[in-house]
């Protein structure tokens, strides 16, 4: 059903350790700081007594079985619950996003309203899982893929806004266990849950590799300008940072020997654009090697030698360039 309904079916799975596939972790998740909690935290919610529990919106459940002990018809049980709560209307809107950097996830998660609703009893949950894990289920006795399975509960923090237009960000960061996790199925759900009937009224999920931090449609691991939107992710001097947020130009401004950058000026007798090197920039050179600015525009400006390393010998090919009348 998650791959029948993607986008508006989401679920998270929490693992009783005394019920777990002895050859897997599932189990293993951090309750805030607590190794090992989430599931009693998330049972105690909902006072389970039967394993599996299966908990639909807070509003429907199914215990100590699913279609009664039968695994195939569990579908045409569940597609019922899907069909009385697809329709239903929610005031909450919640947008994942944010940067990640090798194993570390920095995340900032908004929600917020169109319409005027109570904030009483209103969390807002945040939980990293692990998705697609296959496993085998004597219960069941096959493989499949476990889906969404709760590996950190970062935190429920209480939402305060109640009105339409307005909206509160949750920001936060974790780093993704290599050895335990497959970090290529690491997402974050987020979800608005009201702690007094535990009706869930909305819920978002996000893979930690599909962050778009600019929200121009490209990846954050595909977009050569994180937070600057340009969906055309232009690149004229073909360095892989985009145009949009290049200080550099070194296609058409920072060409070689052209280490000050200066403007454009226009030849009398053309109206092609050119620009000026002169000894100017082999003093600018001289002071960027010397200062070992490789932050600079113009330091790929004066790699005259073409090694990739600016020094000495550039700032004296740069000088003889010009006495030669090169530019």
């Amino acid at each position: 059903m998650l791959d029948e309904f993607p986008g508006t079916l989401i679920s998270t799975e929490w693992h009783s350790p005394g019920y777990t596939p002895g050859d897997s972790d599932f189990e293993e998740c951090y309750y805030y700081d607590n190794f090992g909690g989430c599931y009693g935290a998330r049972g105690n919610l909902f006072n389970v007594g039967g394993i599996p529990h299966t908990e639909w919106n807070g509003e429907y459940d199914l215990t100590g079985g699913w279609a009664n002990g039968n695994w195939e018809p569990a579908y045409d049980y569940f597609i019922g619950f899907y069909n009385q709560l697809i329709g239903s209307e929610t005031p909450y809107d919640i947008v994942i996003n944010g940067f990640k950097d090798g194993l570390t996830v920095n995340y900032d998660i908004t929600v917020s309203m169109d319409d005027d609703h109570s904030s009483q009893n209103q969390k807002v949950e945040i939980i990293v899982v692990e998705d697609k894990i296959m496993s085998y289920w004597t219960g069941a006795s096959e493989y499949h893929n476990a889906r969404n399975v709760a590996r950190y509960w970062i935190s429920t923090e209480d939402l305060d806004i109640s009105s339409a237009g307005e909206s509160q960000t949750f920001s936060g960061s974790f780093e993704i266990d290599e050895e335990a996790w497959n970090p290529d199925s690491v997402k974050i759900i987020s979800m608005v849950q009201n702690y007094g009937n535990y009706h869930v009224h909305q819920v978002q999920e996000l893979n930690v590799n599909e962050f778009d931090t600019d929200q121009d449609g490209i990846m954050n691991n595909e977009d050569n300008c994180l937070s600057e939107y340009n969906p055309e992710q232009e690149d004229i001097d073909g360095d892989g940072m985009g145009d949009a947020c290049d200080p550099c130009d070194n296609a058409n401004i920072f060409v070689p020997g052209n280490v000050s950058g200066d403007l454009w000026y226009y030849d009398d007798t053309s109206l092609e654009p050119t620009v000026l090197v002169d000894v100017f920039d082999v003093l600018l050179l001289a002071e960027i090697v010397e200062l070992a600015d490789e932050e600079s525009c113009g330091y790929e400006a004066g790699d005259m030698t073409g090694e990739g390393d600016v020094n000495i010998i550039d700032v004296i090919a740069l000088a003889s360039f010009i006495m030669e009348g090169a530019f």
